[in-house]
């Protein structure tokens, strides 16, 4: 009977390695599965962000080309701004228009030059006169302009 003891002992041992070896196979091919869940799931998720990356490239790309293209419609606009006229630069053309204007400006005619010419010729014209004169020129066009702009 002891033999039959040690060899039931036998038997038991190696069913129990046969059920540890299922067990540890049927552990292996879980952590198998897994693992390809894993790659796969891996796989899966670096194609989404190689999509993702692609996306964003062409996205910056796009950005890249709408800068350039507004970089190229800023400078056209500062180089079409340079030829417009500078606001000092209308006022003085309105001053300008303002001393030239026939209505508003006190001209003489060629008759008037002339008997001036011989006014003094014959009577030279002091230093101080024509000074003088100049003032009262200047005094009127002033009062002229004065009233222009008082009734505007």
């Amino acid at each position: 009977m002891a033999q039959g003891d040690t060899i039931n002992r036998i038997i038991d041992r190696v069913n129990d390695f046969n059920r540890r070896v299922r067990d540890l196979e049927e552990k292996v091919r879980n952590l198998n599965a897994r693992v390809n869940t894993l790659d796969d799931t891996l796989l899966d998720k670096t194609g989404d962000l190689s999509d993702d990356m692609q996306d964003l490239r062409d996205d910056m790309s796009e950005i890249r080309d709408r800068l350039a293209n507004m970089e190229v419609d800023i400078k056209e606009i500062n180089r079409e701004k340079r030829k417009f006229v500078t606001s000092q630069e209308l006022e003085e053309m309105e001053n300008y228009m303002d001393l030239m204007n026939p209505i508003n400006s006190s001209f003489i005619t060629k008759s008037e030059a002339q008997d001036m010419l011989e006014e003094n010729n014959q009577e030279a014209m002091s230093k101080n006169e024509v000074e003088n004169l100049i003032d009262r020129k200047l005094k009127n066009l002033e009062k002229e302009q004065d009233f222009r702009e008082a009734q505007n």
